[in-house]
Parts: C-alpha cells; sequence; structure tokens
C-alpha cells in the first residue's frame, strides 16, 4: 500500500480546505502514487507534492491535471481555483501575487519563473549527456530556482529534492521511501550499511529518476567526515543512465569538492556556471511575471529596476522581494514606479534586511560585522563611497558569520573573494552610513595602508616602502582592526623608526663631539638636502605604485569581457609604476586577447593532434594538423571517461572511468583510434614510458604492476602498500608512492622487481608523475598542497629542481616535451622553472581566473579558461608589450591616475 502522507495540520483556512478536498479526491481515485499520479498527468511527483501541501495555491494547470487524473469535475474544480485565487493576499481577478519574494522559486512556479530559459536548456542537455552534474554559482545567484522551477520543473523525469543537512542519509531516505512505497526505517537502514545501496533504492523508486540535491556546500559545513563521505560515495556510485545527480554547489566551495577525487572525476566536463543575468534576461524575469498574471510593468519601472540591478551577481531574491512590495501597491493591474518608489526601492529592502539581521547577531558578532562591512568599503575623496572586494583569507571573520550574511543577502562570496551584494547598502543602511561617517578618517588612512602593505610585499618587503612618521602613528593606531598582513607592515614599520631613533640618537651625540666647524656644518646642510629629495622621491613612488595597483584591479575586472581594454589598461599601470600585479595582469589579458576555441572547445590543449568535445556522441573529437589549420579526424567513444596521461609522442593514451577503470587508447592513426587489449588483472593504469610500450598499473591489492604491449604475462613488484605508480620516460625503472603511517615514501624500482633507491618523504596522499630527461613530480595533497619536482639523473642523489607549496586542490602540472622546463598551475596562480638551473623563468598570480590543463612548448604556456578556450600566456614581458602595441592603445589617463603626468605607453617606432 502507498506510504499515508502528513496529513495537514487544520484545514481552517480556504487554501488548506482546498488542499485536504484535493487529498480526498485522490483517496477515492484510489490513492494512485505520487510516481503513478505523475505518469497520468505528466507532472513531476514533486509538483504534485507541493500542490497537494497546502502551503500555497498551485497553478490553475495543476489543479485541473490533478483532477482530471482522479476522475473529478474539472469545471467545477476551476470554478473553485479561480474564487480562491481572487480571495488571496494581493488578488486581483484571477492574478495572484506574481513574485516570489526572497524564497526561491519552487516546482509548482514553473509558470511564473522567467529569464534563465537559455540556462535551463543548458542544464537539460547537459543532464541528458551527463550522469553527474554539477551547478556552480555565488551566493544568490539564483541557484535553488533554477534547479527547482527550472530543471525539475521541465523535466520528465521524476525527480527527488533534497539538501543535505546534518544527517544526509535520512534527508534521502524519507523521499526515497516515499517514491518506492516502503518504510523510511528500511531505507534508511539500508542505506546507512552501504552508500552503494542508493542507487539500487533509486532504481527501484523510479526507473528513470532525476536526484537534485541543493545547497551541496552543506556537506562541508553541516555534516561530520563520516556523513560527507557517506553522501559523496553514494551521489557518485548511484549517478547512472536511469539515475541522473545533479548538486548545486556555493562557488567558494568549489576547491572543497576538488579535495575528493570521486567529484573530481563526476563532474569532469559537467559543470554550469551561474552568473549575474544579462540585461535581457533581467527584463525578462521583471515582467515575466506579471504578464502571466495579467499585469503590466511601467516602462518607468522596468527601465529603473534594470538600472539599479543589471550586472549584479546576487540580488534577484532582493528584486523579487521589491517587486511582490511593489505588487501590492499596484494601480489596477499595473506595476508604477511611483509604487517602487513608495516601498524604498531595492534600497529599502536591503536596509530592512540588514537591521533584521544585524538585530539577531550577539555583541561580539556585531563588532565583528562592524569591521567587516568597513573593510568592504573605499571611502570616497570628493566622490561617493564604493564598495570594494577583498580576498577572503585578509578576512578574520569565522566563516559560519559570512555564512549568515550571505544568506541575508547583504554579502556576496565568490570562490576566494567577498563584495557587498548592492552598493545602495552603503546609503540604504543608516547604520552602515553611521559607521562610515564616524570612520571617514581612519577609513581612508586604513584604505590607503591595505594598499601600501601590497606595494611593500610585491616589492619583497622593501624597507623603503614603509611607512614612517605621522602616517606610522596612525596606521599604529588602527592596530585592533587591522589583518595580520597590515599588522606586520605596521610592525616592521615601527621597527625600522625604532632602530632609526636609536641611530639618529648615535648620530646626535657624534654632532655634539665634532659640531666644531662650519664644514661639518655644511655637509649636514647637504646631507639634509639629499634626504628630503629622497623621501619626495620615495612619497612618489608609493603614490604611483597605489594608482598602478588600483588600476591593475580595474584591468583584471576587464579580463573576462574586454581584454584588449585590460591590457591596455594593465600596460599604462606598469608604465607608472610596475608592480608585479600590473605584469601579471598584462601577460594575463594579452593571453585572453589571442584565445582560440575548435569545435566545443579543447579538452586539453592541443600539441600533435587537437581533442574537443563531441556532444553528439557525448565522446571526444580527434583533430589533425593541416599547415596552420585543424581538420577533423576520427572520435573517441569516452563519454563515461576521462584523460588520464598521453604518452610523451603522444601515440598512445590512458583514460579512467572512475577509480578503478582504465582503457588504452593507440592514436596512431588519428583517422581510425583503436583500443588496445589490455590483460585481464593488470589493473588501474597509471603510468607509461615515451612511446606508450611499458605501463605501470595499481593492482586492486595495492600492489604495483607492470605490462609490456604485446607480453602476454604480468610483472608484480614485490612492494606493498602502493598507492601510485609512474614509469620513466626512458623506461628503465618504476617510481613508486607507497604509503607508510601518515607519510608516503617514493621510491625507485628496476622493470624486473629490484628497489635501486628511495627518492624522499612526503605527508600522505602523494601522487607521482614522470616527465622527460629522468625528471619526475610528487605532489602532496594534505593541508598544504605542496610539489616538488626532482632530476632522476644520479638516482642515488636526486636534485630538487622546484619546490612550491600552498597550492590547492586543482594542481595541474606539464613538462617540456625535452625537459628544459617545468610548470605548476593552480587556481591561484602559475609558475614556471628552467629544469638545468632551478631558476623561476614566470611566476604569475592568476587570482581566480580558472585556468587548468597546462601544457608547455619551450617557456611558452598554454592553459584553457573556463570556457575551454586555450590562451598562451608568454612570459617574455618586452613581446607581450610590443605585441600589444601592434594595435591602438588607449587609455583615459585622468580618470585612472589623476595628478601625474601621462607616460608613454608604447616604444617608440
Amino acid at each position: 500500500m502507498p506510504r499515508q502522507e502528513r496529513p495537514l495540520e487544520s484545514e481552517e483556512t480556504p487554501l488548506l480546505r482546498f488542499a485536504g478536498d484535493l487529498r480526498r479526491l485522490r483517496r477515492r481515485a484510489g490513492l494512485p502514487s505520487y510516481r503513478e499520479l505523475g505518469k497520468r498527468t505528466s507532472y513531476s511527483a514533486a509538483a504534485l507534492s507541493e500542490a497537494l501541501s497546502g502551503r500555497r495555491l498551485p497553478s490553475l494547470a495543476v489543479t485541473a491535471a490533478i483532477v482530471r487524473a482522479c476522475a473529478g469535475d474539472v469545471g467545477e474544480w476551476t470554478e473553485r481555483w479561480r474564487q480562491l485565487a481572487a480571495a488571496q493576499p494581493g488578488a486581483d481577478g484571477e492574478a495572484p501575487m506574481p513574485y516570489v519574494g526572497l524564497a526561491p522559486y519552487q516546482v509548482a512556479d514553473a509558470d511564473r519563473f522567467f529569464g534563465r530559459e537559455a540556462l535551463t536548456d543548458t542544464l537539460l542537455t547537459l543532464v541528458d549527456e551527463r550522469p553527474f552534474v554539477g551547478i556552480f554559482g555565488s551566493s544568490g545567484a539564483g541557484k535553488s530556482s533554477l534547479l527547482r522551477a527550472g530543471l525539475v520543473a521541465r523535466s520528465a523525469r521524476t525527480a527527488i529534492v533534497v539538501t543535505p543537512g546534518a544527517d544526509p542519509i535520512t534527508e534521502l531516505a524519507v523521499p526515497v521511501a516515499n517514491l518506492a512505497d516502503e518504510p523510511a526505517d528500511r531505507v534508511r537502514d539500508d542505506l546507512a550499511a552501504d552508500p552503494q545501496a542508493l542507487r539500487g533504492w533509486l532504481a527501484k523508486a523510479a526507473a528513470d529518476l532525476l536526484l537534485v540535491v541543493d545547497q551541496f556546500e552543506e556537506v562541508f559545513t553541516l555534516c561530520d567526515e563520516a556523513a560527507r563521505l557517506w553522501l559523496i560515495r553514494a551521489l557518485t556510485t548511484a549517478a547512472g543512465p536511469h539515475s541522473r545527480v545533479v548538486i548545486s554547489v556555493r562557488a567558494d566551495f568549489y576547491g572543497r569538492c576538488a579535495r575528493h577525487p570521486e567529484l573530481v572525476a563526476a563532474l569532469h566536463r559537467a559543470q554550469v556556471l551561474v552568473g549575474p543575468m544579462s540585461t535581457e534576461e533581467l527584463r525578462s524575469a521583471i515582467t515575466g511575471p506579471a504578464a502571466h498574471a495579467g499585469a503590466t510593468i511601467e516602462t518607468a519601472l522596468l527601465a529603473r529596476l534594470v538600472s539599479d540591478v543589471s550586472g549584479q551577481p546576487a540580488v534577484l531574491p532582493l528584486v523579487s522581494h521589491t517587486l511582490a512590495e511593489t505588487w501590492r501597491r499596484r494601480r489596477g493591474v499595473v506595476l508604477t514606479l511611483t509604487g517602487y518608489e513608495d516601498v524604498g526601492g531595492i534600497e529599502h529592502a536591503l536596509a530592512r534586511t540588514a537591521e533584521h539581521t544585524f538585530d539577531q547577531l550577539t555583541e561580539a558578532e556585531r563588532g565583528a560585522v562592524r569591521l567587516l562591512f568597513l573593510r568592504l568599503v573605499v571611502p570616497g575623496d570628493g566622490t561617493e563611497d564604493t564598495r570594494r572586494r577583498v580576498r577572503r583569507a585578509d578576512l578574520q571573520v569565522p566563516d559560519a558569520l559570512l555564512d549568515r550574511l550571505a544568506a541575508a543577502r547583504l554579502i556576496t562570496i565568490d570562490r576566494d573573494s567577498v563584495t557587498l551584494t548592492h552598493e545602495a547598502l552603503l546609503k540604504a543602511w543608516p547604520r552602515l552610513a553611521g559607521w562610515i561617517a564616524d570612520d571617514r578618517d581612519d577609513l581612508r588612512a586604513q584604505h590607503r595602508l591595505t594598499e601600501a602593505t601590497a606595494v611593500w610585499e610585491a616589492h619583497a618587503y622593501d624597507p623603503d616602502t614603509l611607512y614612517r612618521g605621522t602616517r606610522l602613528e596612525q596606521a599604529a593606531r588602527l592596530r585592533d582592526r587591522l589583518n595580520p598582513r597590515e599588522r606586520a607592515f605596521v610592525a616592521a614599520g615601527l621597527a625600522v623608526e625604532d632602530a632609526r631613533t636609536r641611530a639618529d640618537q648615535r648620530t646626535t651625540r657624534r654632532l655634539r663631539r665634532f659640531a666644531a666647524g662650519l664644514t661639518v656644518l655644511a655637509v649636514l646642510l647637504a646631507g639634509t638636502a639629499v634626504a628630503a629629495a629622497a623621501a619626495q622621491h620615495r612619497a612618489a613612488r608609493q603614490r604611483n605604485e597605489a594608482l598602478s595597483l588600483r588600476a591593475t584591479d580595474a584591468a583584471r575586472d576587464l579580463i573576462a569581457t574586454r581584454p584588449t581594454d585590460a591590457a591596455a589598461l594593465a600596460l599604462a599601470a606598469y608604465r607608472l609604476a610596475p608592480t608585479v600585479e600590473a605584469r601579471d595582469v598584462l601577460l594575463l589579458a594579452h593571453a585572453a586577447a589571442g584565445a582560440t576555441t575548435l569545435g566545443r572547445g579543447y579538452v586539453h590543449p592541443p600539441g600533435r593532434f587537437a581533442v574537443t568535445y563531441d556532444t553528439r556522441t557525448l565522446g571526444e573529437r580527434l583533430w589533425r594538423r593541416d599547415g596552420e589549420t585543424w581538420r577533423q579526424a576520427g572520435s573517441l567513444p569516452t563519454a563515461n571517461s576521462y584523460l588520464h596521461m598521453n604518452s610523451l609522442d603522444e601515440r598512445r593514451a590512458i583514460y579512467w572511468s572512475g577509480s578503478t577503470r582504465s582503457q588504452l587508447w593507440d592514436l596512431a592513426d588519428l583517422n581510425r583510434p583503436r583500443s588496445v587489449r589490455v590483460p585481464a588483472g593488470l589493473g588501474l593504469m597509471q603510468g607509461m614510458d615515451r612511446t606508450g610500450s611499458l605501463l605501470s598499473a595499481l593492482g586492486p591489492d595495492r600492489t604495483a604492476r607492470v605490462w609490456r604491449v604485446g607480453d602476454r604475462s604480468i610483472r608484480t613488484l614485490p612492494a606493498r602498500d602502493v598507492i601510485g605508480t609512474a614509469v620513466l620516460a626512458d623506461g628503465t625503472g618504476v617510481v613508486l608512492s607507497r604509503r607508510t603511517g601518515d607519510q608516503d615514501t617514493i621510491e625507485r624500482w628496476t622493470v624486473d622487481g629490484r628497489r635501486t633507491s628511495t627518492l624522499l618523504q612526503v605527508p600522505h596522499p602523494a601522487i607521482v608523475q614522470a616527465g622527460p630527461a629522468g625528471l619526475i613530480a610528487v605532489t602532496s595533497y594534505v593541508n598544504d598542497t605542496t610539489t616538488t619536482v626532482l632530476d632522476l639523473a644520479d638516482p642515488h642523489a636526486p636534485r630538487v629542481v622546484a619546490r612550491v607549496s600552498g597550492l590547492d586542490e586543482t594542481t595541474g602540472l606539464s613538462f617540456d616535451a625535452a625537459g628544459r622546463t617545468v610548470a605548476v598551475v593552480d587556481g591561484a596562480g602559475a609558475r614556471i622553472w628552467d629544469t638545468a638551473t632551478g631558476r623561476d623563468l614566470l611566476r604569475l598570480h592568476t587570482q581566480g581566473l580558472r585556468l587548468s590543463s597546462p601544457r608547455l612548448s619551450g617557456n611558452d604556456l598554454f592553459v584553457l579558461d573556463g570556457k575551454s578556450a586555450m590562451w598562451r600566456i608568454n612570459p617574455d614581458l618586452a613581446a607581450v608589450i610590443r605585441t600589444t602595441c601592434e594595435r591602438p592603445v588607449t587609455v583615459d589617463w585622468h580618470r585612472y591616475f589623476p595628478d601625474t603626468s601621462r607616460r608613454p605607453l608604447c616604444p617608440p617606432l
């Protein structure tokens, strides 16, 4: 028998009586399950459950479908629905409230969900193509609404929507049991015993099911370690042809997801980024719900709203909330600018939300919020105050408090930065405006101090860039509100000032002994003049560096949309003050301006051949070179796998499917790639020599295995607790990573099974990657991800070529084919070393541009951006400047560099 649904608390209101009568109609029809009812109505189980919940009035279409499926009188129920709709708050005739306010749109709201049609189409297509899909976006970007009113409402699959909570097993067990018509306790016990049981239960619940896990970041904020690992394993193993899984994750948790190999594999080529709405999408989101309710938006109101919120990433809930209030003040069926202004517009919605949130904080939290909001402000100097983007690492605020402010739509948290949700908050919230007015002088001083700290760090802690005198005294007064970097800057300034004072005292004592002649006096006067000139020079340099850094930040924001303009502005900033930041942005903007793409986007930067996504076969398309262009070749059926590595000659490739299965491809003939048969029991192939003839694999018993293509036998090396293998490029040996306690020991072995040397020990877990010319790289994934590059020319005395720490989980590494250079790229930066000398050839801060899949060709670094376009990063700054200057280079100098003389941007012809 179907499970009994939760009874209504009462039927005291017309809406609850309406829901109760619908439930009784369903019982008279034999109490069909939601799954069966979904088949009869073509609506998802989630939409039907919501319609009978009594929480809100379902749409007329859903109501009529339920009545028809249960053999009721559609005409009678239609009339009853219209009477109830007219009595709803804000109703006008048959027009219910068209906007949902601060809450996300639900499945039942699909008929008034506008503006995300293109993104919904993209998501539906991707869900059809991939069994596991991830949606990423900043807080308030509309991910929850997209999932419910977009994906679930338009999907033909039976849908379950959950959030992880603190107990994800129970959160999943209840809706699955409801669909499968089984006791929830039984389902929960099965799931708790084995996360892989979820796949079987989903198959029993529906023949074609869509499981949506919203707010997936809760696995990191609410779940303990065991629950987190359970849910990740359950979801990744449950995803398949008949059970699609979709997760939505806040963008700042992207790196946390990357720490789990199962998620990395499942999300490969299966991610959607939710950004701000375009102007046209925003217009549709505003006017669509009103038109559906038979109302119109005054042209002046539409223009004002679009102007107030266009381009903002996290204000959609505030727009909906403000429009809901404006609806209650409409004139007939017209929403007017007057009504919008009567409710205070976006500003009032923000202010009311901000004050309500602030009132709920403790005294300690209020103090922390005050310092946080002031740090997110740039005080105007003859201009308006503006908001400021701050790196999350520079904020001394608990994550839980940041999450509460983000949930209230007061701040937006991106992957590695925090900013105010809307600039209107600076004026609209009286409390914040008061804080700014009271602290304006200190805010200006703190802002200058932040810029000066960045200059000091960029110049390798040059003492000439430190504060002194009055500015240092003012900075010292602000010490309690500074972050650790700024405190270090002030402390260094005080130390230098103290040393200078002691030196001055010693000089004074000497002068008293020898101040007998005019010669000494003249020398002292001359020295004073020189010191004054030097001080003036330092002050001008600090001002120029601060202006350069500000212009560099503006240029970085232009890279994604106007890379040519970004390169021009970064070049101007570099000419004013040649800071490391300006150089970095110039190199990145130049690379973005020359970005190229092919087909549906590169899988990885091309070499001998190119690989792109093939949406028709869900596999990959191969391309061969034809002079300076590419021509299509064969295809690879790799829909459920992804590239692990190519051989150095690029004629063989290993693809992985999950963490236990692998496949070897022969790519010598690009028109006809063929799968190479490997012996049963070889295990997970992990490494191969230059030609792909000798392979290493990891067996299920944690042993290392070696196999040569064409042989019938497999050699198992006498090593235990192996977690990673790699084959040296020349085929003379194998490198193993073996676990010993909380460490991994990296060892070199011969192919016939003799250990020849221990290379190093690193924290567990570590992976090994072999390159050309006897080079290997060892990456240890622990709290502080570290990559070490070794030269094994002398296997008993390996030479450290490079070592870099502080990397994130997206780290990628590439060797130049000749072994002359090596590159490491992660979410924060890119570095290139000369392997012969260990010298840095490039150290570049990318700051969240999401560059990945590095490939080296000599000193040039090729990477892919978030849209699978290829960038070529040239570390030769002079060459980049010459190329940039081949196009017209124009910059509004006085806007970005006021009170400075214009510098020539390009070298003379």
